[in-house]
């Protein structure tokens, strides 16, 4: 029996197989970003993995057994990240590039409370299980991650509408910010854009992308975009991504406006809660 017990644990971390073995004791099978480590395994060899994970559980102390027992308790701590990944309809998958630097994570929301599971970046690889605070603390927190242009966005600069294809295209074969910007301009006829635009990709300090999921029930539905930061302005990059659609919109966005447009999304109605 499986049931749980105090703790004061701040930061949970976790190898794959014993993420995967938590999970699946909460009832969950759709860990987001992380390969099922017993993919092709007998019964009788999971077994065997689930002694080996619950003795260096035991041994960290995110699970106890009282001597004289066969009842095992889980800390709180555990019990509540683990849920959360596991078993929340709603995550936020986040990750950026910023001068050779890399972070990739999932935050898994609910209406009160936000976990971030990020992998180490060790030659085994573990995954950190962190909590956030709510949907407001977990934005703050996201869009702090990021170097965002302080400067005051103009008026004057509109959504540029691109072909993404030909947007991608440009961005490899033009390095130089006169004739990047000459080839967005012939593109999404604005030159005054083009030129802010090109000037962020060249300039740029931080990009990545976004993506945002929900569990429908069966599988996770998602929309994704991109981010560029630069030192005049930064751009949100929203994209087809199916069928043959061929679009790209790029638009000037403030850090303020980045995570309201997070909060918005991630801050569901009580009545669209896990259920």
């Amino acid at each position: 029996m499986l049931t749980v017990h105090h703790s004061k644990q701040k930061v949970v971390t976790l190898e794959r197989t014993e993420l995967f073995f938590l999970a699946g004791i909460l009832g969950s099978d759709r860990l987001l970003g992380i390969d099922d480590p017993f993919l092709g395994y007998l019964t009788e060899d999971i077994v065997k993995e689930w002694d080996k994970v619950k003795e260096a559980l035991l041994q960290k102390g995110y699970l106890i057994q009282d001597e004289g027992s066969s009842d095992i308790t889980m800390t709180p701590t555990v019990f509540s990240r683990v849920a959360i990944a596991g078993l929340s309809s709603r995550a936020f998958r986040f990750q950026y590039e910023d001068k050779g630097s890399s972070y990739e994570g999932y935050l898994h929301c609910t209406n009160e409370r936000v976990v971030e599971v990020t992998p180490t970046q060790e030659e085994q690889v573990t995954y950190q299980l962190s909590d956030l605070g709510n949907v407001e603390q977990a934005c703050e927190a996201v869009v702090d991650k990021i170097k965002w242009s302080q400067e005051k966005i103009s008026e004057n600069i509109p959504a540029l509408m691109f072909s993404k294809k030909k947007f991608y295209e440009n961005i490899k074969q033009y390095q130089e910010l006169d004739s990047l910007s000459q080839a967005l301009a012939e593109d999404c006829h604005d030159r005054q854009g083009a030129h802010a635009l090109a000037k962020t990709i060249i300039e740029k300090q931080t990009e990545g992308e976004f993506q945002l999921l929900v569990w429908n029930g069966q599988e996770w539905e998602s929309q994704s975009a991109a981010f560029i930061s630069g030192p005049s302005v930064n751009w949100l990059l929203r994209m087809s991504t199916m069928g043959k659609g061929d679009w790209l919109v790029a638009s000037p966005a403030t850090k303020e406006q980045f995570k309201e447009m997070l909060f918005d999304w991630l801050n569901q109605p009580l009545d669209q809660e896990e259920r």
